[in-house]
């Protein structure tokens, strides 16, 4: 299994769009296997999902030590499971940083170890911070990809973000960032300074990215979300949906 995780410090960048978008990707037009982690105590991931507030969460692997098949939860789509967060993340995350003598950041990459063989791919969906539990993310992580939207503070924020990625390299070396991807994107002259000045930093950048949503898209944005559906079932031919599959197929290629 290959684990993904979309992240950057800042929030609103549209992190849980693309994030929920690609899973449904991956598994509906792909044909893979796919986990998706919620990893945000806001829990946005899991009610576009339907979680069952019963049901077991993040914060139960971490705090509780509970057996990860007794947490993830199956969505309506056949390939796609997901692992749901809500704000007992909060608790967790103190909870872990008070355990001693355990490695305070594997917990989660050793609750995994036993579906690394269930799944083709996990999209993991971070919250805008950096605690315990995405330093336990970024353990397990393979690829992390820097969503990120271009203001004038978002360079700032994707140096700090490369710099906790390389701090977590000595517990993870297969850690690697794959590409800084662009949300709410509009051609503007400063949009191309901006991704020069991140080629600059020697970072890789996607080529795909993702349109400032018209006002169409934004309506399917929005019907998406009320109905708990992914955009490429109420809009699959907005300019979003049509940039998160030429995401999807260029981070698959």
């Amino acid at each position: 299994m290959k684990t993904i995780s979309l992240i950057n410090l800042k929030g609103g960048v549209g992190k849980t769009t693309i994030a929920t978008n690609l899973a449904y990707l991956l598994t509906e037009s792909w044909g893979l296997r796919v986990l998706l982690i919620d990893n945000d105590k806001q829990g946005n991931a899991s009610r576009w999902l339907e979680a069952d507030d019963k049901h077991g969460t993040l914060a139960n692997i971490l705090m509780d030590g509970v057996d990860v098949k007794e947490v993830i939860q199956h969505s309506r789509y056949g390939g796609l499971d997901f692992i749901a967060a809500d704000m007992g993340l909060i608790e967790a995350n103190y909870d872990v940083i008070r355990k001693e003598g355990i490695r305070q950041d594997s917990i989660l990459r050793e609750a995994m170890a036993e579906i690394q063989d269930d799944y083709d791919i996990c999209v993991v969906d971070n919250p805008p911070d950096i605690n315990m539990s995405v330093f336990n993310v970024l353990a397990l992580t393979d690829d992390v990809i820097i969503v990120t939207v271009l203001e004038a503070d978002s360079i700032d924020g994707i140096r700090k973000m490369v710099q906790q990625v390389e701090d977590v390299k000595q517990f993870n070396p297969r850690l690697s960032i794959k590409g800084v991807l662009a949300n709410q994107y509009i051609a503007y002259p400063d949009s191309i300074a901006f991704f020069e000045e991140i080629k600059k930093e020697g970072l890789p950048v996607f080529s795909s990215r993702i349109s400032y949503a018209t006002r169409p898209a934004k309506r399917g944005m929005v019907a998406a979300s009320k109905n708990h559906q992914s955009l490429f079932e109420v809009c699959p031919k907005c300019r979003v949906s049509r940039d998160i599959m030429k995401f999807a197929e260029e981070l698959l290629s």
